[in-house]
């Protein structure tokens, strides 16, 4: 069961990619990010009122923590999306398990044999190669936004498993999303942007529906994952997102990943 909640969260954000790469055609990547994130916090305050458990939060780490994910990694993936299709950004951040990987080699004294030094060394050139879109311009320079999302990610995985296992996934799920639709929102008044009017019903839907399956549902069971099973098994399960994500962006009409594109994020997937 255990594993099939964790397959579930990757499964449903790599669903979310693809939303977001449509809402994002008619809002801006902040505003996106917060309805994302404020979807994603009624969501779980649902589930926390259904579950009728009080609320154990460590505030001291989830502040920071909030903002970091989902906060600045929406955002900066939202707006990696301004400039590239759904199938080059969920590429790109499968780059997310060699973050944690590494951090974790690094902060939590993780080791690796020499062969998996090799395939990690072997996926980091297949996120250079899946970035390196060579297009145009504007694709590569918002290839960046993806990348420095999922190195957001690592860092966040590996605080979640150094210092808050003992906290329930839910409880933990709820601040962060509280704190990034305040960060969020004190960062939208201050920049003076204006709520579209015009902005269609399937974009509204896709925004929200992108805050459900990218925030909402993968961060409870994630969080779960997280606390119940070991690294070698969570870390490599985040190779299911690209698989899912680019899935639904054919299905959406959200862009196919270009022959380079799709080398680069196999050689990832397989290391």
């Amino acid at each position: 069961m255990k594993i099939l909640i964790l397959i579930a969260s990757m499964v449903s954000w790599g669903i979310s990619n693809p939303l977001a790469d449509l809402a994002i055609t008619q809002f801006s990547p902040l505003l996106l990010s917060l309805i994302e994130c404020t979807v994603g916090f009624l969501f779980i305050a649902i589930v926390t009122f259904i579950r009728r458990s009080k609320p154990q939060i460590p505030w001291r780490l989830v502040v920071p923590i909030g903002i970091m994910q989902p906060g600045l990694a929406w955002l900066l993936g939202n707006t990696g999306y301004t400039h590239e299709t759904a199938s080059t950004g969920v590429l790109i951040l499968t780059g997310e398990t060699l973050f944690t990987v590494l951090i974790g080699v690094f902060w939590l004294g993780d080791r690796l044999t020499n062969k998996q030094w090799f395939y990690f060394l072997l996926g980091m050139f297949g996120v250079v190669v899946a970035s390196a879109t060579g297009i145009h311009l504007d694709a590569t320079s918002t290839s960046i936004y993806f990348v420095l999302s999922a190195v957001l990610f690592g860092i966040y995985a590996n605080i979640l498993r150094k210092h808050l296992s003992e906290y329930s996934p839910v409880d933990l799920a709820l601040g962060q999303t509280l704190v990034s639709v305040v960060f969020l929102g004190v960062f939208y008044l201050i920049s003076e942007q204006n709520v579209p009017t015009d902005v269609s019903t399937h974009i509204w839907m896709s925004a929200v529906l992108s805050g459900l399956f990218g925030v909402g549902l993968p961060f409870v069971a994630f969080n779960y994952a997280l606390q119940n099973l070991p690294g070698r098994i969570t870390g490599p399960s985040l190779n299911i997102i690209p698989i899912a994500g680019v899935a639904a962006s054919i299905a959406l009409g959200r862009g196919a990943p270009t022959v380079a594109q799709l080398v680069g994020g196999v050689i990832v997937i397989a290391s």
